[in-house]
């Protein structure tokens, strides 16, 4: 099977024996059946509020669901380093950092909780805990942080996230601004979707 092309700034695709469906040969196509597979579960998590309790099983739960019939790893750590996140062997690591954080920016109460689902959402991308899929497994946990809060939900703009143009480079700029602490400017391109 031929590879997939890449997108500068996204995980690598390199290598496609995990894909479930056989007929899937470009981009678009993945692109088209993993928007399918997640819409399924963006339904399922943003269609009846219910108690929140968010810990590792959870966030591997909520990438199962989006790309359980995408991909054979969904929902699992990946097992090798790429060219953004966390070394491998740390994610479990991190991933409790994060927790333990908005465990503490919760219990604080000093942080808005749309500024907690942004710093949510930016840790998840930095630690990329997955082979793909992070970033909109991130957007859809803190979307569901939001939806559980009573909170507006922000509009992502699906495929120009996805796809190269202004927006996914705004929003990949955005995130760059937060790993180096600065969030003004991925919670301003947060809050002019909603």
């Amino acid at each position: 099977m031929p590879l997939i092309e890449n997108i500068p700034g996204a995980t690598p695709i390199d290598d496609i024996s995990d894909l479930i469906p056989s007929h899937i040969t470009t981009r678009s196509e993945l692109n088209e059946w993993e928007t399918t597979n997640v819409l399924k579960a963006t339904q399922k998590y943003l269609s009846e509020r219910k108690e929140l309790i968010i810990n590792i099983d959870w966030l591997k739960k909520i990438h199962k669901g989006m790309f359980d019939e995408t991909w054979r790893w969904a929902g699992n750590f990946r097992q090798k380093n790429y060219n953004l996140g966390a070394d491998w062997h740390d994610i479990p690591v991190q991933l409790k950092l994060l927790l333990d954080d908005l465990a503490f920016w919760e219990k604080e109460d000093k942080i808005k909780i749309i500024d907690r689902s942004v710093r949510l959402h930016h840790r998840l991308v930095k630690i990329h805990p997955f082979t793909n899929g992070n970033g909109r497994h991130a957007r859809l946990v803190a979307d569901i942080y939001l939806f559980n809060h009573n909170q507006k939900l922000p509009t992502w703009p699906g495929e120009q996230l996805i796809n190269e143009g202004d927006i996914r480079e705004q929003y990949i700029s955005a995130l760059k601004a937060a790993d180096k602490g600065n969030y003004q400017p991925l919670e301003k391109f947060t809050m002019n979707l909603i």
